[in-house]
């Protein structure tokens, strides 16, 4: 299904107009906000005049989870604390974590993108959509969460762990979507299978699963075990949490909403963009964040 059909089905000539647009408005703010990024344009003798199109964005300097971390806690900020209205952050576990922050309109495009991403997955308003993703700092839970009342459904907000309650919810409130890790949906189809409770008898009918690593074995797995459509998303805290790209009901690869996270795929060692079709290190820039 599709959510904004203005935008998921703009032609590419259309879609480049919208990017190019937002990438230069994007790089006069942080220019002109941001110490640390006029300091890295600076160093390499580039100003934002220099930034006319979505084809010069291999002129700008990258930003590494280091830079985030240097930054600690709210120096990549481009807005006044003012306007920001929450804060995620990672776990921190290697490091200092790093922290993002999100104003109002933040937090609308990015329940928009959630609600994309859902739609993509064949979630409509009638269905029970159990979160079983983490709450807190972590964006998995209140990104799915507010995607999924920005769509109309109806959110079950669980959070992770519990699992003999999850059951019991899935039964008693007939969830047909559960959101979560892929790891732990194989563990709830093992508590399933001790607690005697077939998956037919729920209400389950797709599962949209990320925060980690899986492989299509998994997902077979996974589909098989707990009757569902095992669907992909994707996203990282650094652009924004989930719904930066997701599988559709096809689940032949990942949808990306480049209207607010433009991708390029380049070469780890030259840093130069890639061709169409060859592999290398994949990058986003956001442009309405």
């Amino acid at each position: 299904m599709i959510w904004n059909e203005h935008i998921e089905c703009a032609s590419r000539e259309k879609m480049s107009d919208i990017q190019t647009d937002r990438l230069v408005k994007t790089v006069n703010r942080i220019y002109h906000n941001i110490p640390y990024y006029r300091r890295k344009m600076q160093e390499i003798n580039l100003t934002p005049e220099d930034i006319k199109s979505i084809d010069d964005l291999s002129k700008l300097p990258f930003t590494t989870k280091q830079d985030l971390r240097d930054s600690y806690p709210f120096g990549s900020f481009c807005a006044p604390m003012s306007d920001v209205v929450r804060v995620h952050a990672s776990s921190g576990t290697t490091g200092r974590p790093t922290v993002v922050g999100y104003t109002r309109n933040d937090i609308a495009m990015w329940s928009e993108n959630v609600t994309r991403a859902l739609c993509m997955a064949g979630v409509h308003q009638n269905d029970f959509v159990q979160v079983a993703y983490g709450y807190g700092l972590f964006t998995g839970g209140l990104g799915i969460h507010y995607g999924t009342e920005n769509l109309g459904a109806t959110v079950i907000p669980i959070s992770g762990g519990n699992t003999k309650k999850q059951i019991q919810l899935m039964q008693d409130f007939k969830s047909s979507v559960i959101c979560c890790t892929p790891s732990y949906a194989l563990y709830i189809s093992e508590v399933l299978k001790e607690m005697n409770i077939n998956p037919e008898d729920l209400n389950l009918r797709v599962g949209i699963f990320g925060a980690e690593p899986w492989t299509e074995s998994m997902r077979k797995e996974i589909e098989e075990k707990l009757k569902i459509k095992a669907i992909d998303i994707y996203g990282l805290s650094e652009i924004v949490g989930p719904g930066v790209s997701c599988e559709c009901e096809y689940q032949a690869g990942m949808h990306i909403n480049e209207d607010h996270f433009i991708p390029e795929i380049i070469h780890p060692e030259t840093l130069q963009p890639m061709p169409h079709g060859e592999v290398g290190e994949l990058v986003f820039s956001t442009v309405s964040k």
